[in-house]
């Protein structure tokens, strides 16, 4: 049975193979981001994919389950502008949003909720969803 995920805007399936899927989703990335995020996949089948994006710019505080307005956009594909509130020019699409230094932040909980929600629009169930975020990269598991 074939999967379907989300990464950087890319509906992704698990049937692809690893070095299509990379090529895909790092060329969506290389436009987003101007080279600053790079993707790999961890590990694929039909039940399970674990990826990591690897950034250029520091983030989080690994310490706290939480995950930035930046890593938000990067993860899904759309704009960090879905992930700030309307005071500061956003529109955003999850709640509770919060400030920290320079970032908008919000509970990992919440974004998968948010993420599940985008998934169920392609018809797509989910078992787990599994997110830590470190101050270079985000980790990210599905399990179907």
């Amino acid at each position: 049975m074939t999967n379907k995920f989300i990464a950087n805007g890319e509906i992704i399936t698990t049937d692809m193979s690893i070095e299509d899927i990379e090529f895909q989703v790092q060329d969506a990335l290389d436009e987003s981001s101007s080279g600053l995020v790079k993707f790999r996949i961890l590990e694929l089948s039909e039940k399970e994919v674990r990826m990591v994006y690897i950034r250029d710019f520091i983030c989080a505080d690994p310490n706290k389950h939480i995950i930035s307005d930046k890593d938000m956009a990067i993860i899904t594909g759309l704009g960090i502008a879905a992930f700030q509130p309307s005071e500061v020019g956003g529109y955003p699409i999850i709640f509770p949003l919060n400030f920290i230094g320079k970032n908008f932040y919000s509970h990992i909980t919440a974004f998968i909720r948010l993420y599940k929600l985008l998934l169920a629009r392609e018809n797509q169930g989910v078992e787990h969803i599994g997110i830590r975020t470190y101050s270079d990269r985000i980790l990210m598991q599905i399990i179907f």
